[in-house]
């Protein structure tokens, strides 16, 4: 979703090392393997905005919740062609103010199929934990020095890496949340949990990243894990991407019965595995406004020390849009 800045704030196309060339990060968002990851240009009645998005299967995209709801108009644009959208939905149990609690996940529907870029493989494992995960979206840029800056003649694609650090952790089931924290050289006390070491493409999700998709290899090729949902101030309460923040991203494999259920026509239950297969989808909006201003508000399970500990500083996070 475009540039949208909220306490639990939807995700810019992602800060990078102070100590890397931005031409790498723009090298490997450019690769095959992530040529799914498209541009979503929206409006509401009030602004328009930019997000991103993937292309899971000819005339689907799959993106946040957020991107979606209360939007009037959508397209995509992969490679050079933009698709209009005709239709797009959220999941059922997304409320903007509880972004921790792992619903803000969308699908676009297409009005003609993309023919020459492969749709995304969805991941359906459980595997994700301490993997390296590559982040691929649209937006504003900068450093884990700067955080992000606003500079609209700079929106391209970028990709970096990233660990997969932990789970947002859930009183009951399965946790719908993957976390991963912007670890800076040299200083692990701006390491907010996991590992301290950064990445060679070490990276952190921002505004426009919205939607975006996250990826990693278990040894059978590319496959999609994540959709950017937000980014957290979890050390500074200042959610702007800098060395420190996390970012959360909506866990893919909860949700493929609802993906292909919805992509179907039918109606399933809102995740967790899925749930009862029932009549045609509405694909009907429910009201809702970009520029609001949240709080991150899922519970830590007391025996998570790590998460509990952060949780005491304030979970201030923002789902990453644009909009101008």
């Amino acid at each position: 979703m475009g540039l949208l800045v909220a306490i639990a704030v939807p995700a810019y196309s992602g800060t990078i090392r102070h100590d890397r060339d931005d031409l790498w990060y723009l090298d490997l968002g450019a690769l095959s393997a992530y040529a799914s990851v498209g541009r979503v240009d929206g409006t509401t009645s009030a602004y328009s905005f930019l997000a991103s998005g993937t292309l899971i299967a000819p005339d689907w995209v799959l993106t946040a919740a957020h991107v979606v709801k209360g939007a009037t108009s959508l397209d995509f644009t992969i490679g050079d062609t933009t698709y209009a959208a005709t239709s797009w939905v959220a999941n059922s149990k997304f409320q903007s103010g509880n972004l921790g609690a792992g619903y803000d996940i969308g699908l676009i529907h297409l009005g003609s199929a993309v023919s020459d870029v492969p749709p995304a493989k969805l991941y359906t494992g459980s595997a994700e934990l301490g993997r390296t995960g590559t982040s691929v979206g649209y937006g504003m840029t900068g450093t884990g020095l700067s955080g992000y800056v606003v500079n609209w003649s700079n929106i391209q694609k970028r990709a970096g890496e990233n660990t997969v650090d932990a789970f947002y952790p859930v009183r009951r089931g399965t946790p719908n949340v993957i976390l991963m924290d912007f670890d800076r050289p040299e200083l692990s006390s701006e390491s907010s949990f996991g590992s301290a070491s950064p990445l060679n493409l070490e990276y952190l999700i921002a505004p426009g990243d919205s939607g975006g998709g996250l990826f990693a290899d278990f040894g059978s090729g590319t496959e999609l894990i994540g959709v950017h949902s937000f980014g957290w101030g979890i050390l500074d309460g200042n959610p702007d991407s800098d060395y420190g923040d996390a970012s959360g991203d909506t866990r893919v494999s909860v949700f493929n019965s609802w993906i292909y259920g919805a992509m179907s026509g039918q109606t399933v239950g809102p995740g967790k595995g899925g749930g009862k297969k029932g009549g045609r989808s509405s694909f009907v909006l429910d009201d809702y406004e970009f520029g609001y201003f949240d709080s991150f508000t899922a519970v830590p399970e007391p025996s998570t020390l790590v998460l509990l500990a952060m949780a005491s500083l304030g979970m201030l996070a923002y789902a990453w849009c644009r909009r101008s």
